[in-house]
Parts: structure tokens; sequence; C-alpha cells
């Protein structure tokens, strides 16, 4: 008989073991190597910051043009912006925004200060004169709490390694790189958190979740995260968004040979055509994915692992006035994976065939008094599982319609007015569900007001509605407070409803589906603090409690399972973020550590796969043509089942990875060399129970840049 590691779920959950102290200690000594040395101009590096006011309020849709490449990026519509590429001293950037003065940087002085302030102009339109001032947008008033932007030495990097950035984040993995891959944050269900790729929106309506194994490597190039937002969140978003970005690539050429039967490949050629920004990637990547496994003291080899994905992307951009652009990105990736079953009960039979398909177009218009943005998309999926030992072929298909129309407008000094329109369709044909379409709508309206000193007041209210499933009308609060006491820069706090429709095979799963199911709701409370220590970096304290109701939760039934309304649960999380970006000296660094509390009232006990610890630490260094990464990622253990008198319990791990790269520079563009590890430890851990993931991993990839 299998021997289990369980515990009474009375137990607490290990401290932080020696690793994350270990890794403090070793940043310490990195900034003693940084700072030694004279500063020299890097030929490549990432630049992120936000576009700002005066009164450093966010200015949103500000239009960066580099130069002499002609490259032209936004901000997006909290402000912020990326930008990674070859760069010297002599390159500039032009900023343009409607409304404000025109300016031009040097690089040298955004590596130095990244956050750029546009001063507000009278702008002569015929016979009118319009004043602009304090255009910041009425959106969130909670800062992204993680940020990343691929850097050329990042290599072939996992979405795992890159969104465990992200404090409380959780990565669930069916094991192996063929293993359906989702994310949690703060102990809570994968279907709470919102995942998009270039605005478009990921999730499933047939399961609720979102696969980022879907996604290909070389496609995802950055990451925000954004702990709450009402009015851009539809159906599911109450642990928050996870904004992905396919980035300003480089024509380039990039190979890759690693363990575990890594291959891959992608090309991606940029050009300027009749003034529009084109970009044509296309790859594939294979993995025998078969890996020896140490459980439950027992070792064996895991088989049917093996993964074939293929993509093609297109992305246009194109700005057809200074206040005018548009923006299409389309994807689509297919997977061959196989199915290794669970390790008491492997399978070397069964397969799957899934495709993805994305399109998202987003035009913007912006006004010396606010702007107006509409987005339209499309997800469609097909997915086919077949297990011959079970006579089983099953198959899926869905597609979903995004309308989305939202508007900015000032009406008067300090304050303002967010609207937001959201229409959604889903459509599927499954022959586990049957044929089924659902239609549902989001209206949202928010003003900002600005108060004496800054203070900011955005109370919102938003109308939600599916026919015959969910009809109402959710409130929410947000209040701003910049402050210059000291280090102590801004608090802000929210508190309002989310909610989450029930997927398809909540309703409709044969057998099983409950088409009397209610949406679930959860009151989210969320509290940040702020504080600016200069060379010693930025520091970010933030609070969020969650309670829900209505949570849906299959439960067996006779000789099925059905889902039901029966849970409720709370959930609480501290969180403590630091970063240090150093551009000139080449170095940027991060650490957080989150502490969560959760609690099932049914069961009186913390939740399943919920853990009481998080915490990672990272640090970038790019001395010369050389860039080392290095990065740390603790989970405490979790509770994978209830039981009794004892819980099964994933143990805790803790997971190293390091890669370094070098840059050869040449007429016709550069070579970069990573050389890359994973799991160095080679830790034996699993983040779903059954499926242990692989042990110690490397990775070479080489890539050609053509411009």
């Amino acid at each position: 008989m299998m021997r289990l590691r369980t515990r009474t779920h009375s137990k607490k959950s290990p401290n932080l073991r020696r690793g994350f102290f270990y890794a403090l200690l070793l940043l310490h000594f990195s900034f003693l190597s940084a700072f030694s040395a004279p500063a020299t101009l890097p030929i490549h590096h990432t630049i992120y910051g936000q576009t700002l006011d005066q009164d450093s309020q966010s200015i949103p849709f500000v239009s960066l043009i580099f130069t002499p490449s002609n490259v032209f990026i936004l901000s997006d519509e909290n402000g912020y912006f990326w930008y990674s590429a070859q760069l010297s001293e002599n390159d500039s950037v032009m900023v343009q925004r409607i409304g404000y003065e025109s300016q031009t940087f040097s690089i040298k002085s955004l590596l130095r200060d990244s956050n750029i302030r546009l001063s507000p102009v009278i702008l002569s339109l015929e016979s009118i004169e319009i004043l602009a001032e304090n255009k910041s947008p009425t959106g969130t008033v909670l800062a992204p709490i993680s940020r990343f932007s691929k850097s050329s030495g990042s290599g072939s990097i996992d979405h795992s390694k890159m969104l465990g950035r992200i404090p409380g984040i959780s990565i669930k993995s069916y094991g192996g790189p063929a293993g359906i891959s989702t994310l949690s944050m703060d102990g809570g269900p994968s279907s709470h958190t919102k995942v998009l790729i270039d605005g478009i929106d990921i999730t499933s309506a047939q399961n609720g979740e979102a696969d980022i194994s879907q996604l290909p490597l070389p496609f995802v190039e950055r990451m925000s995260y954004i702990p709450y937002d009402i009015s851009h969140s539809t159906s599911g978003g109450s642990d928050g968004i996870v904004k992905l970005g396919s980035g300003e690539q480089k024509s380039h050429l990039s190979i890759s040979n690693g363990s575990f039967g890594h291959q891959a490949y992608d090309v991606n050629l940029r050009k300027q055509i009749s003034g529009i920004w084109t970009s044509l990637q296309f790859g594939q990547r294979r993995e025998a994915g078969n890996y020896r496994v140490f459980w439950d003291h027992e070792s064996s080899f895991r088989k049917n692992n093996d993964l074939d994905q293929r993509f093609v992307s297109l992305k246009l951009r194109k700005m057809l006035r200074p206040d005018l652009f548009w923006q299409l990105t389309a994807l689509e990736s297919q997977q061959s994976r196989g199915v290794a079953g669970l390790v008491w009960s492997p399978d070397t039979l069964s397969h799957r065939e899934d495709q993805l398909k994305l399109i998202g177009f987003a035009l913007s218009w912006i006004r010396p008094s606010g702007s107006t943005r509409l987005q339209l998309s499309l997800r469609n999926s097909h997915e086919n599982y077949v297990n011959p030992l079970l006579n089983l072929d099953s198959d899926h298909k869905l597609s979903s319609y995004h309308l989305n129309i939202s508007n900015m407008q000032s009406y008067a000094r300090g304050i303002e007015l967010l609207t937001d329109l959201a229409l959604s369709q889903d459509e599927i044909q499954s022959s586990a569900t049957s044929a089924h379409k659902r239609m549902s709508y989001a209206a949202s309206i928010k003003p900002g007001f600005q108060l004496i000193k800054n203070l900011k007041v955005v109370p919102s209210l938003k109308f939600q509605a599916s026919p015959g499933l969910f009809e109402q009308v959710l409130a929410d609060l947000q209040i701003q407070i910049p402050l210059r006491w000291g280090p102590l820069t801004k608090i802000a706090a929210s508190r309002g409803d989310m909610y989450r429709y029930p997927s398809f095979n909540d309703l409709y799963w044969w057998p099983g589906g409950n088409p009397d199911l209610l949406a679930e709701e959860t009151q989210v409370t969320t509290a940040q603090i702020q504080f600016d220590l200069d060379d010693l970096g930025q520091f970010m304290f933030q609070w969020q409690k969650k309670e829900s109701a209505n949570l849906i939760q299959w439960m067996p039934v006779h000789s099925y399972w059905q889902p039901e309304n029966v849970q409720s649960a709370d959930r609480e999380s501290s969180k403590l973020i630091w970063q240090l970006n150093k551009p000139l000296w080449r170095l940027s660094t991060f650490a957080h550590l989150s502490l969560i509390h959760t609690f099932d009232e049914i069961r009186q006990k913390p939740m399943r796969y919920a853990p009481t610890q998080t915490s990672a630490f990272g640090i970038n260094w790019s001395p010369s043509k050389f860039e080392i990464n290095l990065q740390y990622n603790y989970v405490s253990d979790r509770i994978s089942m209830y039981d009794y008198p004892l819980d099964t319990i994933l143990k805790a791990a803790e997971l190293w990875s390091l890669s370094v790269a070098h840059t050869w520079s040449a007429a016709f563009g550069g070579l970069t060399l990573v050389i890359a590890g994973d799991n160095l430890l080679d830790v034996q851990y699993e983040s779903i129970r059954g499926y242990p993931e692989p042990g110690r991993s490397m990775r070479v990839t080489a890539t050609f840049n053509f411009e």
C-alpha cells in the first residue's frame, strides 16, 4: 500500500527554509560586486516605467517613439510601459500625448529615471481653447504588485518561472511539459484569477480556467499583475488579473536544446510595411518529457509525457494620427501531448490534441479631456481526448466572442468619469455537455473625485447579467492618498464585490451537471502602502481579505459527482514586496513574502491546495556583455485531500533556477547564447497530488538577431 504523507489540519506548515535567507545573503554580496565597478551603458536593456502628470497621476496611452529605429510603443491604461532592445547613449525617445507637451528624452536619462512626467498645454482647436490638466485615468487606484519583461539573456524561460514573481501565486500542473497548467492566487480556485494576453481573455468558459501551457514560451514577453479591478474584470476576476504581453521582439532565429528531450525553435520577422509595424512569429517545441521520479520512497519512470507544440502569430500596429491608433494580435497554437496519468495509476496509451486560436483588435482614440477604447476579441478552442483502455473519445469545441467599450472623460478639474460596457457570447459543442450558448452583459460607471491634497475617491457601480443565470448590481469604493511623509509615498484601499458564472461543465456535464447553480460571489477588501527608500529600493505592503459565498464544489451523488453551491470560505493574505532597479549599474532585483490564511467554513479547515507561505527572490545582473539571472521560489506544504483522522499533505518545496548569457555583436545584429538550469537542487515535488514534476533540467538557447 502506498504511504501518503499526512497530518492533521491544525498543525502549522513549516516556516521559511534556509534557502530564502541564503538567497538574501547572496543578494547582499551581489550588491557589493555590482557597485564596486564603474558603470557603462549596456548594449541590451529593458526599460519599464510609467507616464505621469505633474501631480504624479498616471496618464494612459502615451506614445513613445524610439530613434533611430522609429519603433513606437504605447503606455497602457494605467500609464505603464515596457521596452526591451539594444540601446546606446546616442538613442533617444520622443514622448507624445495630445493635451501635453511633446518631449524628447535620452536613453541615459530614462535608465536613470524611467518615470516620464508630462506637462499640460493649451490646445487651440478652431475657435475653442481647451486646457488639459490632471488627466489621470479613473482606473483602479491599486498599483500592480508585480511586473516583468524578458531580456535578451532570459532564453527560453518557462511561464512558471516568470509568473513565480507574483506574490501569493501557485502554479498547478499535471506533471511534466505535457501537463495542463493553471494558476491560482492566495490559495483560491484557479477559476478566480483572470489571465489576459495582449488584452485577450484566455479563460475557458467550459471549466472557468486558463491553461497557460497553450501559450508558446517565445510568444509571451512580459507580465504584470493587478490585484483587484472591478470595472475591467468580467466573470472570474475576484483574485485579480494577470496581464501577459507579446512584447516588441526583434527579427530573430532562436533554437534551444535541453534535458528530457527538449528541442525548440522560433522565428520572428518584424518590418514596417506601409506604415504598419508587422511582426510574424512561428515556431515549434518538442519534449520527450519522460523522467525518473521518487514518490513515496519508491523510484519509477514517468512515461507518456511527450509534447509537440506548433504555433504562428501575427501582430499589427499602426498610429493613424497622434491621437488615434489600432493594434491587432492573432495567435494559433496546436498541442499534441501524452497523458501520463496518476503516479500510482500510470497511463501509457491516452493522448490529447488541443488547439487554441486567439484574435484581438483594439482601436484607441485619445482626446485632450479623455480617451475611448474599443476592443474586439475571439477565443476558439478544440480539444480531443482519447483513452483506448476505457474506450473513451471525448471532443470539445468552444468559441467565445467579446466586445468591450471603455471611455474616460474629465469634466472639470479633479472630476473624472470612467464608463465600461462589455458584451460576451460563449458557445460550446461537446460530447460531455452537448451544445449550448450563453450571452452575458456587464456595464459599469466609475466617477473619480480628486479632493484636497490629491486625495482620490473612486466609487463605482457595476451591473452584470446572464439571462436565466445571474443578474445583480455590485458596488465598489476605492481611496488613494498620495503622501510625502519621509519614505511613505502612497496609501490606497478598496472594498467591493466580485462574481463568477458557473462554467458549462458545472451546468451541463453529463452525468452530474447542475443547471440550478448560483454564481459565486466574493467580497474583496484590499489595502496597500508604498515606501520609496531611494537607493535601497521600493517597498510595498498589501493586505487583502476575501469572503466568498456560493462556491461551487463537486460532490459524490450516487454513482457520479455533481456540483453544488455548498462551500463558503474566507481568505486573508499579507504581502511584502521589495524591488530595486539600478539600470546604470545593470542590476535589478526583487523579493516578496506572502503569509496566507484560508478557512473552509463547511469543513472548519484550511482550503485544499492553499499554502500558508510563499516567497521568492530574483536578481538580474548584466556585467559587460554577460547577463546572469538567479531566481528562488518557495511554497509551503498544502492539504491536497481532506481525510479522517489525518489529511493528505503536499510537501513544501523550494526551487532554484539560474541562467548565464553572453552576447556577441556583429554587423548583421548579434548572437546570444544562454545556458539555463531549473530545479537546480533536483527537488522532487508535486503541485497536484499524484503528478510529480521533473527534477533538475538544463537548457541551451542560441538566438540570432537580424536587426
